[in-house]
């Protein structure tokens, strides 16, 4: 049975830096995004599900560079990493991840009726 996500993930192989638990991670790979969180690779022997944290991710340009910050917890730990939830953002960050999500998706249409779930009056732009 396929499992049902809220949000669709994607393929996004960039780093991310932390602290959790007192310790500074960088240079981490992200193995997929969504817009509600990340799942990245790597031991994490001391991390326990419910842990907080907050994220780095730099995204660098020909022309700029830009570093975003998320709250998140850790909601999901295996032998092959730990799944992160957002929890908190700046409105940028979110715009940033909707691009990411949108640029990288097998099924953008799909990707789009997310965003609208969102927003069930439609655009919220102007209100």
């Amino acid at each position: 049975m396929k499992e049902k996500r809220r949000f669709a993930r994607v393929v996004f192989e960039r780093t991310v830096r932390f602290t959790l638990r007192g310790v500074l991670y960088s240079g981490l790979q992200i193995r997929d995004l969504s817009l509600g969180g990340l799942f990245v690779k790597g031991d994490f022997p001391d991390v326990r599900v419910g842990d907080r944290c907050r994220l780095e991710l730099h995204e660098s340009g020909r022309h700029s560079c830009l570093i975003l910050h998320f709250g998140a917890r850790v909601v999901r730990r295996d032998g092959e990493g730990i799944g992160l939830r957002f929890t908190d953002m700046a409105e940028d960050s979110y715009r940033f991840l909707q691009t990411m999500v949108l640029y990288y998706t097998e099924d953008p249409f799909g990707v789009a009726r997310e965003f609208l779930e969102d927003f069930p009056g439609g655009s919220s732009a102007g209100q």
